[in-house]
């Protein structure tokens, strides 16, 4: 076995979730585990406790009324993040930590934070760009802009200070090397998942979803968050079942959206998105963990990413990939799929091109099982944890300066080097 690591796991986020970076942060750790790594994994306090899966879970101290489970600011993040800080140092010292892995901004920060204190070398993991995801999260022209200028500072500020940096994809470390990182501390490495296999047509569960064994199911399975740009895909789901929305669609075309979290403010988006588009080909499904959702991909006949191009990595994406399912995706899954080969691409934005292939798919049930045959041996080539784990640990491996500050927290009592 290589070296052993005593790793600090920091995810600023509540934790467990049916998210997709939370769903790999948390693969992650039982991995890194697996493979004989002394795992700590430290979130914030929402969620419960996990056992069982070789890492130590550390949770903050949970705000009373803190019940927020989506991403993005809110008000109480501030004070989440300091409570993050602090917990941190205490992890270090108590458990001699030698390398502290972050992910995504405010952990990111609070392990630089940490650093000052304890001496211990942060490697951040960016799942996305600030510049272009904050804005997202408000509304108003004023806002937005003021929110972009603020992400984009961010972009400048936090990932160089890290001691390495991993980015998910060449979009990301473009932006990040523009943004004052140093070459030879970033490494483009893509996420993982754990492969489930293929998810052939289930009748089951079809019925279940009281959806009928010869529709042509379009899905889709992820947060509701703006930055999924729903909006295209029900308006090229409209163009697709009819052109008109008060035409009468195809029996066979049926959407079915699926999160972990509905609302009621999702409902009434949907509805002012689709218009006079009749209900009953809509379904909206809320899933609860792994296994539902397994199902909904199972139902569906092809997966739809509707995302712009952008620094994100969607997970979902490679849970479509394993699973052998045909992809229609925008311009965020163009950083995988290649168009024809083993996925559909479709510029941002245009419902067109994006209902072109849903009805070409619904014609051609040949096409999408070659497309998805063809995913998944993409998948199975690229982002298995096989084939990740060890880029991640290489980096563990080559973190300049390691061995320098280990030995200067060994002269503080605050790290000790492990070896197997």
């Amino acid at each position: 076995m290589t070296r052993a690591f005593r790793i600090a796991l920091v995810a600023a986020c509540p934790f467990p979730s049916a998210q997709g970076s939370q769903v790999f942060v948390g693969q992650m750790a039982e991995r890194l585990a697996a493979a004989g790594h002394h795992v700590h994994l430290l979130t914030y306090g929402q969620g419960h406790d996990v056992y069982g899966k070789g890492y130590r879970h550390h949770r903050t101290r949970r705000l009373p009324g803190d019940d927020v489970e989506r991403s993005g600011p809110t008000v109480l993040k501030p004070v989440l993040d300091l409570l993050l800080v602090r917990e941190l140092v205490g992890l270090c010292r108590r458990e001699r930590i030698e390398i502290v892995h972050a992910h995504n901004y405010e952990a990111a920060a609070a392990a630089i934070a940490a650093r000052a204190v304890t001496g211990v070398p942060v490697v951040y993991h960016s799942h996305n760009l600030m510049g272009d995801e904050l804005e997202t999260y408000f509304e108003g022209r004023l806002a937005r802009r003021l929110a972009g200028l603020a992400g984009a500072a961010l972009d400048r500020t936090v990932p160089r200070r890290a001691d390495r940096i991993i980015a998910l994809c060449s979009y990301s470390a473009g932006h990040l090397l523009r943004a004052g990182c140093e070459p030879e501390h970033l490494r483009v490495i893509p996420p993982a998942v754990d492969d489930d296999g293929p998810a052939l047509a289930d009748v089951c569960a079809r019925r279940s979803l009281a959806l009928e064994p010869d529709d042509f199911v379009v899905g889709y399975c992820g947060n509701l968050d703006a930055y999924q740009n729903l909006e295209l895909l029900v308006e090229a789901f409209v163009i697709a079942a009819g052109g008109q929305v008060t035409s009468t669609p195809s029996p066979r075309l049926r959407l079915l959206l699926a999160s972990h979290r509905l609302t009621a403010a999702f409902n009434a988006r949907l509805a002012a998105m689709a218009g006079a588009l009749p209900l009953g080909l809509v379904r909206i499904v809320e899933v609860n963990g792994h296994a539902e959702a397994r199902g909904v991909i199972a139902a569906s006949d092809l997966l739809a990413l509707p995302r712009r191009m952008g620094s994100g990595y969607p997970v979902k994406l490679l849970n479509s990939m394993s699973a052998a399912k045909a992809i229609v995706t925008a311009g965020c899954g163009s950083k995988v799929l290649s168009d024809g080969i083993d996925g559909i691409v479709v510029r941002d934005d245009d419902p067109g091109a994006m209902a072109a292939a849903m009805t070409s798919c619904a014609a051609r049930l040949d096409r999408g099982r070659s497309l998805g045959a063809a995913a998944r041996q993409r998948f199975l080539e690229t982002a298995t944890w096989e084939v990740v784990l060890p880029q991640i640990e290489e980096v563990y491996r080559g973190l300049a300066g390691f061995e320098r500050l280990s030995a200067n927290g060994r002269a503080r009592g605050q790290v000790r080097p492990r070896t197997s």
